[in-house]
């Protein structure tokens, strides 16, 4: 891999929030003093093993995992890269190049032999994109992983039947490598083909009339048990993270990129228009539910009939990420009544009232940095006024989850009562930081692609 040639970054410090919204500068100063905090706890790969072991003590699930985007140095490196461009220099940017050449070593021992996002080569090509924005010599690696992950997804064998969540989501399915091909500029013939293969999946999944039964997911492919309670014939996922409205992100972002537009735009409208047929209301607005449950003959239930006792704030599950899935797709549409029901959707979380109160964690995946980031999206959009209004504000109760005595300033709480030190981008610190640098720098930050699947 090449070493770099820039000693400093592009002045990216000043000017308002992506063209629309300048936070106060004191507001701004406290948040890039936390981001810098966090950078420094993460200065580099040989601080990880000892961070690792401590985040994994103190979790079941794991929190650690070498190259990738969500829990490794794929995402660590982004958090320097983004550092030097709010500021940090050249020290900024060898921390960055370090983490990044860390990440593709890792692969020498550990090759990642799946191409989606959170996970697989699709996060690795994106973090090394956005390298190669700000250097060129980066451009030949990039492009060998490029075809690296064309191979990969030409070599999967999608299934013909029934699907499981993590064949189509953003997490690590389709949905997510789609997301990251749609951004890939004069693909080479085996990238093209790759793309092709990746849309003909998801839009033989989302065509068709009604409800999108061919995404629905049946109990063997449950990642918990508990899900049989409200799901014991299947169901159709509502999350962002693993469900319909990922999907049809995507198909967004393959039709603003030009991808077989008529077909495309045909299963994404229908997408939307369930999508809205199942939207609830509270007393705030819209909502959506987890999930729609399937009855025993294999049809959903009515709207009355679904289990929705609260809107779950965040990124991955609930109203959020819907209202941000549907703004992708009215923007690709060019559908202005699904603008406005995205951004009322979003307005409704918004007076929800998000705050540590109802919002136990700070990170991006189910937390308030999610909720930032979708915040700081609508605000940009112009379709929300309350969210231009709000965005400062979420940002204060951000940064209200810093703890001083925490290894780095910002621990998720997976479960609650239980803090977990996490270094890593999706559910850690490294995620907390990326969002402070992104609410005030004043470009739209291209790590977004793999959360708003644009």
């Amino acid at each position: 891999m090449p070493t770099h040639t820039r000693t400093s970054p592009s002045d990216r410090t000043s000017g308002p929030h992506w063209g629309r919204v300048a936070l106060p500068a004191p507001l701004t100063a406290r948040a890039r003093q936390a981001a810098d905090r966090v950078a420094d706890a993460l200065a580099g790969p040989h601080l990880l093993p000892e961070l690792a072991a401590r985040a994994a003590a103190q979790s079941d699930d794991a929190v650690w995992d070498g190259s990738s985007l969500s829990h490794g140095h794929a995402g660590l490196a982004l958090l320097h890269l983004y550092a030097a461009r709010a500021g940090g220099g050249r020290a900024a940017y060898d921390r960055a190049f370090a983490f990044l050449r860390a990440a593709f070593e890792h692969t020498e021992t550990e090759p990642v032999p799946e191409p989606g996002m959170f996970g697989g080569t699709s996060g690795l090509a994106l973090a090394l994109a956005d390298f190669a924005a700000d250097e060129p010599r980066f451009r030949p690696s990039m492009d060998r992983l490029h075809e690296r992950l064309a191979d990969q997804v030409l070599a999967v064998d999608r299934p013909s039947g029934a699907v499981a969540d993590h064949d189509y989501d953003a997490i690590n399915g389709a949905a997510g490598v789609l997301a990251h091909q749609c951004t890939v500029d004069s693909p080479s013939p085996r990238m093209r083909e790759a793309t092709d293969r990746t849309l003909d999946f998801l839009l033989r999944l989302s065509t068709g009339d009604g409800p999108p039964y061919a995404l629905a997911v049946a109990p063997r492919w449950y990642p918990l048990d508990e899900y049989r309670a409200d799901y014991p014939h299947g169901y159709l996922n509502l999350g962002l993270s693993h469900g319909v409205p990922g999907v049809a992100g995507a198909l967004a972002a393959a039709l603003r990129a030009g991808h077989r537009a008529p077909e495309t735009r045909t299963a994404l409208r229908g997408l939307v228009d369930w999508l809205l047929a199942v939207r609830l209301t509270d007393a705030q607005g819209p909502l959506w539910a987890r999930g729609v449950p399937l009855d025993a003959n294999g049809r959903t239930v009515p709207n009355d009939a679904l289990p929705h006792a609260h809107d779950q704030l965040a990124w991955c599950y609930g109203t959020a990420g819907v209202a941000v899935a549907l703004l992708r797709a009215a923007e690709a549409l060019g559908d202005d009544a699904a603008g406005s029901a995205a951004a009322d959707a979003f307005d409704a979380v918004l007076r929800r009232g998000p705050g540590r109160g109802t919002v136990l964690s700070p990170t991006l995946c189910h937390g308030m940095a999610g909720l930032v980031a979708v915040c700081a999206e609508f605000a940009a959009s112009g379709r929300s006024p309350n969210a231009e209004a709000a965005l400062p504000s979420l940002v204060g109760e951000l940064l209200a989850y810093a703890e001083d005595d925490r290894p780095l300033l910002f621990a998720d709480q997976d479960v609650p009562g239980n803090f977990v030190d996490d270094p890593g981008l999706l559910t850690g610190a490294a995620g907390v930081a990326l969002t402070l640098f992104a609410v005030t720098g004043r470009d739209r930050p291209r790590w977004f692609t793999a959360f708003f699947l644009s």
